[in-house]
């Protein structure tokens, strides 16, 4: 849905897919073909992925080459990464052509606040305060301007109706309980002019 609203479901673009999902891989490569790009830290785990290859971000993120995607999609991957997440989201921003966009879904607490710990976690402790065993990282919707926001240009709030009128949202099934205000399912698109962080 978002994908067609913002013109990328056509041939010919460049796309970093990152963890992709079983759902999408195969649609998305057979629109891109060989522009499509899957790519995971344990690729073993994507075996339905055409030509899925290792990236691991923390490791290779600063090696991506610049201006080469039309968009880079990744969906509940960033509570994932043990590092300095404002330097990946930099990375992949540098990564995006001109015009290019990374559409995302961050999962936010709706109004939570944002949390990290990337010193040594047992799974216990990672599951007690973020929510899964292998997960370093919340993002809340009560201090996303201070976070995500101070990298890059997001809207005052989460309001889905802006962008698709409501019988879109019903016929892709869409929960109401997500159309408006930051949720785990609220889906970012942040072109690469979004960016905030400039010299």
């Amino acid at each position: 849905m978002t994908l067609d609203k913002h013109g990328l479901l056509v041939p010919g673009k460049r796309v970093l897919h990152i963890a992709p999902e079983r759902a999408f891989a195969e649609r998305l490569h057979a629109i891109w073909g060989d522009g499509y790009e899957p790519v995971d830290i344990d690729p073993a785990l994507y075996d339905f992925a055409p030509n899925i290859r290792k990236i691991d971000l923390v490791e290779d993120a600063a090696r991506l080459p610049s201006d080469r995607y039309d968009a880079i999609i990744h969906s509940h991957v960033m509570e994932h990464i043990p590092c300095n997440i404002t330097a990946i989201l930099y990375h992949l921003n540098r990564s995006l052509k001109p015009g290019g966009k990374q559409v995302c879904c961050i999962p936010i607490i709706r109004d939570g606040h944002s949390a990290e710990d990337l010193g040594p976690l047992s799974a216990e402790d990672a599951t007690m305060r973020f929510g899964q065993d292998d997960h370093v990282r919340t993002f809340g919707g009560a201090d996303i301007q201070r976070t995500l926001g101070m990298i890059f240009r997001l809207p005052e709030s989460y309001d889905l109706t802006v962008a698709f009128d409501e019988a879109t949202l019903i016929r892709n099934n869409i929960p109401r309980i997500n159309w408006r205000g930051w949720s785990p399912n609220s889906v970012l698109v942040l072109q690469k002019e979004d960016l905030l962080l400039t010299a």
